[in-house]
Formats: C-alpha cells, sequence, structure tokens
C-alpha cells in the first residue's frame, strides 16, 4: 500500500538535485539581497523547503499512466469529481483502517506547509490558510485537468474531502510551528543582514563571477543565434571576434559606464572602486579582469589562431596558459579565503578592491571595514 504514495518521494530524490542546481543562482541573489549571505540555517531550510514541495507536487501526480486511451477508459471513477464533503467518514466506517490510512496522509501532505509559513516567512494564521487552500486546489485541479490536459481525462480524481483535509493539516502544522520555533534556531532576515551584508566573503564573490561569465555565454549565443537565423554564415574567426567583443564589453566597458558593477556583482551587491574606494578608471578594470580572465581569453585567442591556420601548440603557448590558471584560478582563490587582507594578486596588480553596496542608503563599504572574519 505505502509503495505507491514512497514512489514519488523516491523520484523527489532523483530529480531535486536537478532543480537544486536549476534555481541555486537566483536564490542565492534573493538571499544576498534580503539576508546578506546565501547560506546558513536559512538557506538549508529554505533547500528542505524545495525538496518538500518537489515531493509534495509529484505525489498528486505520480505514478503516470502509461496508455492514455487505457487509463481514460479504465480509471471511470476519475472523471466524476466528489464534490460531496466528508466522504471519507463514510469510507472509514465502512472500510476502517484501508479508508483511514489515505485520509491521514492527505492531512500530513501540507501539514510542513504551514509549518515552513510560520517558521520560515512568518506568515499569520489567515494568510497561511489561504495559501495552504490555494496550494491544495492547484493540486486537486492538476489532477481534474488530467496534469493540465497532458492527458486527454483525468486519473485521479477532483476531491472536495482532500480539499479539507490538506487544509487541516497545514493549519495544524502552522500550529505546531509555533512552540517548535522556540527550540530551533531563529530565522531572522534582518538580523543577518546586520551580521553580513558588509562582508565581501569568498562564496560571494565567487557567485558573482559564475553569474559573470554565464551572462557572457548567454549573450554571446544569443547574438551568434541571432545571426544565425538572420542567414548570416558565421565561421571561426568571426565567432571569436564576436566572443571576444562581447566579452570586452561585459567585463570592461559595462563596469566602466556603471562605476564598477557587473551584472554578476550587482545581483550580490558587490562592485569594484579603487584601493581609495573611489570609481575605478578604464585601465585599472582593463588590468584587473585581463588578469583574472587570462585563461579564458588566452584558450580563446588561441582557438582564433587555429582557425586561421597559425600554430598555437607551441610549448611557450601552453606554458603561458598555465602560468595564468595558477595565477587567477588557483593563487588568487587562496588567497581571497586565506590571506590575512583577502585580497588577490589582480587586486593588488590593478589596485582595486570589491566592495559591498547597502541596498538602503546605496552606500558601499570597503573591503578593509568589511572583510570576511
Amino acid at each position: 500500500m505505502f509503495q505507491h504514495y514512497l514512489l514519488p518521494v523516491e523520484t523527489a530524490v532523483y530529480v531535486f538535485p536537478v532543480l537544486a542546481a536549476l534555481i541555486v543562482l537566483p536564490a542565492a541573489f534573493v538571499s544576498y539581497r534580503r539576508r546578506g549571505r546565501a547560506g546558513g540555517w536559512a538557506g538549508l531550510v529554505f533547500y528542505t523547503f524545495v525538496f518538500y514541495a518537489l515531493a509534495a507536487f509529484l505525489q498528486t501526480v505520480i505514478p503516470l499512466p502509461v496508455d492514455r486511451a487505457a487509463t481514460c477508459a479504465a480509471h471511470t471513477y476519475a472523471s466524476r469529481p466528489n464534490l460531496t464533503p466528508f466522504n471519507f467518514v463514510g469510507d472509514i466506517t465502512r472500510n476502517g483502517t484501508a479508508a483511514l490510512w489515505p485520509t491521514l496522509l492527505n492531512v500530513a501532505l501540507l501539514f510542513p506547509l504551514g509549518f515552513y509559513l510560520r517558521y520560515l516567512w512568518r506568515r499569520g494564521l489567515p494568510s497561511s490558510l489561504l495559501v495552504a487552500f490555494g496550494t491544495s486546489l492547484f493540486f486537486e485541479l492538476t489532477q481534474l485537468t488530467g496534469l493540465w490536459f497532458v492527458y486527454p481525462c483525468p486519473y485521479r480524481q477532483f476531491n472536495v474531502d482532500d480539499l479539507m483535509c490538506n487544509t487541516a493539516g497545514a493549519v495544524l502544522g502552522w500550529l505546531v510551528a509555533g512552540p517548535c520555533s522556540r527550540l530551533l534556531p531563529r530565522v531572522d532576515p534582518a538580523r543577518d543582514r546586520d551580521r553580513f551584508a558588509g562582508r565581501v566573503t569568498f562564496t560571494r564573490r565567487a557567485i558573482a563571477y559564475l553569474t559573470d561569465l554565464l551572462g557572457w555565454l548567454f549573450a554571446f549565443t544569443l547574438i551568434v543565434g541571432g545571426l544565425v537565423l538572420a542567414g548570416v554564415a558565421v565561421g571561426d574567426g568571426p565567432l571569436v571576434a564576436i566572443g571576444a567583443g562581447v566579452g570586452l564589453a561585459w567585463f570592461w566597458l559595462v563596469p566602466w559606464a556603471t562605476g564598477g558593477w557587473t551584472v554578476g556583482k550587482r545581483a550580490v551587491l558587490l562592485r569594484v572602486t579603487g584601493d581609495d574606494g573611489a570609481r575605478p578608471g578604464p585601465g585599472e578594470l582593463l588590468l584587473r579582469y585581463g588578469v583574472l580572465l587570462a585563461p579564458l581569453w588566452l584558450i580563446w585567442f588561441g582557438i582564433g589562431l587555429s582557425a586561421t591556420g597559425d600554430d598555437t601548440s607551441e610549448p611557450w603557448y601552453r606554458w603561458l596558459i598555465l602560468v595564468a590558471v595558477l595565477v587567477a584560478w588557483v593563487w588568487s582563490p587562496l588567497a581571497a579565503l586565506f590571506g590575512r587582507d583577502r585580497r588577490t594578486p589582480y587586486e593588488r596588480l590593478s589596485r582595486t578592491v570589491n566592495t559591498t553596496i547597502d541596498r538602503n542608503p546605496l552606500l558601499t563599504r570597503n573591503l578593509e571595514t568589511a572583510a570576511d572574519r
């Protein structure tokens, strides 16, 4: 009996890593703006909620029918919604434990939702009740519409008793969250923001860096895709030139025009300034990102030379790439993690530094006064 309910949870275990990878950057952006950090206890609780939400949704749709036509012919009960409240009482009276377990599981389905609404998001009972009812209604409509018309007929029944039991379970979860909140670590975005918003951590910098690289790749792909759709033949040489131009605009022109912001840094409330906190100049930015991105632009330049028939397999060129990798991707991360003042070689060379941005008011704090210690 319980295998039917365990299958969606097992499916969620496999799907969750993919879902977490898709939302990790957007979740980090929101977290840095709301709490000043992306990890910690609140981050862990949030991802447990994501897993729960995924498992709860899959509980309403899995197992999926394989034969659509046979499903519509066999599951005639699902085509008739149950709109009579408290039918489960008669079912339990007639069938005993066999009917009791599905009712209890329907109560348990949204019990965690009520708990999360009060503990993680500090929602009151009226708003939690509305969210729970809306969530349950979404689940029931998903079943009524055959997974939103993926199937030509409903393969699970819309049941008003499920709406009642789901909502009641969420209310119970909300009530239990009250005393439990006094035992669990406190989730306080304002306190976290006061404590962590001014810290330039390695994780924060890494998220900004990864976001900028993904942004450059997206912009490059968008431009090349547009040219291909327009019927323009794009060879290896033009591809390299487009990629270099996008990179120059993304990592040099944009921060120069905005006073030290790249898209990735803006997302986590960072910017680049000079040692004295002043707006960075074009030469400083060019030197900073020239060293930081040296492995990438050396490889990219090598691809361009290969496209023109030049040989880039000379040992000196390989050694140059190796040195760039050691400086940008080994020495620099170690300095950012364990250095006395957390400054990297390219920051010392370019005399620039990462600073944090206060959202309200829009002020910056220098790394020296907001170091991660």
